[in-house]
């Protein structure tokens, strides 16, 4: 009969036990994939507007660059997020993410839903649908955002 000398038998308990700890790792870092890459603190890099209908309004699409620029999202573990113009709170509430959407909602029920364009360790692009009211009339379009660590 042969016997498993103890020097064989914990290098193959070792080598049965690798696949089963790389099992469990990426089962950890599967459900923390896309939502962990979001969580943190967002600056706000580049703005691009396209109008689909609605006056031609090109300070309004400036300023909404500029207030962009020095802004910042903050999508916190905890579910929470914040947004800052510049050090003024404009508006928190709490984030969740639903496929390739990240879905804001403020403290007064409204939900503002982000399509995810990309996301990595430094860059976040969303896109979404936009209308406003402005004094020469409805304008609406969709709004790319880009967003820096």
């Amino acid at each position: 009969m042969n016997q498993i000398k103890p020097a064989t038998r914990s290098k193959s308990n070792f080598l049965f036990n690798i696949p089963l700890l790389i099992l469990l790792l990426s089962m950890f870092s599967c459900s923390s994939g896309l939502e962990g890459k979001l969580i943190g603190k967002w600056k706000g890099s580049d703005h691009m507007f396209v109008k689909s209908a609605g006056p031609d309004l090109v300070a309004t699409v400036d300023g909404g660059l500029a207030r962009h620029l020095t802004s910042t999202l903050n999508l916190n573990e905890d579910g929470t997020y914040q947004r800052l113009v510049g050090e003024y709170d404009n508006g928190s509430g709490t984030w969740k993410l639903e496929e390739d959407n990240l879905i804001l909602l403020d403290e007064n029920g409204n939900e503002l839903k982000y399509t995810l364009l990309k996301v990595t360790e430094n860059e976040l692009v969303t896109i979404h649908d936009v209308t406003m009211d402005t004094p020469s009339g409805e304008l609406s379009g969709k709004i790319t955002l880009s967003y820096t660590r």
